[in-house]
This record gives C-alpha cells, sequence and structure tokens, in this order.
C-alpha cells in the first residue's frame, strides 16, 4: 500500500524581533545594519513544505510572511517542481 505522506516534510519558523534605533530608518545605512527590518516590533514567519512524488518529482510549497515596524503585512508564496535524472 502506497503511504501519500511517506515522503513529505513540514517545516516553519517564527521570528520576533523588538528594534530600538535612534538612526535615520530610510538610510542604505540603517537598511544594512538592521536587516532590513524596521523599528519597533517586527515579526516573520514561514511554513515549508516538501513532497517527493513518483518518478524522481519533488514538490515544495513555501509561504513568507513579514509585518515591520508599523508597515502593512506582506505576505509571499511560491511553488517549485523539480525532477532528478540518474
Amino acid at each position: 500500500k502506497y503511504n501519500a505522506l511517506q515522503s513529505a516534510a513540514i517545516n516553519g519558523k517564527f521570528t520576533l524581533s523588538n528594534i530600538q534605533y535612534n538612526g535615520t530608518p530610510s538610510s542604505t545605512v540603517s537598511y544594512i545594519m538592521l536587516d532590513a527590518l524596521l523599528p519597533g516590533k517586527n515579526y516573520l514567519w514561514n511554513i515549508d513544505f516538501v513532497k517527493t512524488l513518483k518518478n524522481n518529482l519533488e514538490i515544495s510549497f513555501r509561504y513568507e510572511g513579514r509585518k515591520t515596524g508599523n508597515s502593512r503585512t506582506i505576505h509571499i508564496g511560491s511553488a517549485t517542481m523539480r525532477a532528478t535524472f540518474y
């Protein structure tokens, strides 16, 4: 019997950073120093799902979200299919 979830993986991550910064947040130096985050609370999260299919195919889905400082929430999703040749 074939188990549909036998070769699947789900991974997730959540990060909260509370940044206090007195410099100019819109400068290039601030962008690099703060790793593209903004002063205040920054929430970052992602979920990955990878499934190996028959015939050496792998499909993956990725969802990322971020809420930085006072800016609006950003959602990004992607899907990928890979074939392995021997």
